[in-house]
């Protein structure tokens, strides 16, 4: 009914809260639906088929000023998601004030966006990011950034990262700051040894939780090295296992045919 019109054309102006799910098949956002409630500050789109959220490639005068108030963007569900097109310039002023992204469920992304675009998120306060299992960095590198640049987040205070089974780091630059960063939890993210392989600054943070059933661990050096012992534990906890596990099948081998014999 709202893509054929069929609202006043403020009808829906008040609207702060729009949730979107598509269950039957289509890979191109409605985005002219967006067009009709401009204000609203918090926005779910989820169990849909599509391959990007923001790919349009031009916008008239009505449509100038979209989304200018959203505050909390909210992708699950999405596995077929390849891109949030958030690089777009067209959708770049939203950016200054969004505050809360969550990104669940969805399977077949390999990064969220760009270093360029994630110096424009300047008011983001909470970041959580789960089951996303070809994701292999948050943040990428461009072409032509040289390697002294890094990224600051100024106001993030929460960032939560969690089943992402191939990611590697958060960013691979040379800087990554976190100046109010209070809450980090790093969970069932088995290959990433650290956020960042340059210089990492969290100043605020104290602890930071690393597994779903434990508590989190005091922060007695930095946070770089509480990560990558963390992670060396684990590896050699693993590797023991294995062996463990490739002794018991020798032994139990063995016995059968000592056994037999």
């Amino acid at each position: 009914m709202i893509k054929r019109g069929e609202f006043q054309r403020n009808f829906l102006h008040k609207l702060q809260v729009l949730t979107l799910c598509f269950h039957i098949g289509s890979n191109v956002f409605p985005y002219e639906i967006l067009q009709l409630a401009p204000n609203i500050e918090k926005l779910v789109v989820c169990d849909c088929s599509f391959k990007e959220i923001f790919c349009f490639d031009s916008l008239n005068v009505d449509e100038a000023g979209l989304l200018l108030q959203l505050k909390v963007l909210c992708l699950e569900s999405l596995p077929e998601l390849v891109s949030i097109g958030l690089e777009n310039s067209l959708i770049q002023p939203l950016l200054g004030n969004l505050e809360t992204l969550e990104v669940i469920g969805c399977s077949s992304l390999k990064d969220l966006f760009t270093s360029s675009t994630a110096r424009s998120l300047t008011r983001l306060k909470r970041m959580e990011i789960k089951r996303c299992y070809s994701i292999e960095e948050i943040v990428s590198k461009e072409g032509g950034e040289s390697h002294e640049e890094g990224i600051i987040f100024p106001q993030l205070k929460c960032l939560k990262l969690e089943g992402l089974r191939k990611l590697r780091s958060f960013y691979k630059g040379s800087l990554l700051s976190f100046p109010s960063l209070e809450e980090l939890s790093v969970i069932n993210c088995k290959w990433m040894e650290t956020l960042c392989p340059g210089t990492l600054k969290a100043d605020k943070l104290v602890q930071v939780q690393l597994k779903e059933s434990s508590d989190a661990i005091k922060l007695e050096n930095d946070l770089n090295s509480t990560m990558r012992e963390a992670f060396r534990e684990e590896v050699c906890f693993q590797l023991f296992s294995w062996n463990m596990i490739d002794i018991g099948v020798c032994c139990c081998y063995n016995a059968k045919y000592t056994a037999l014999g």
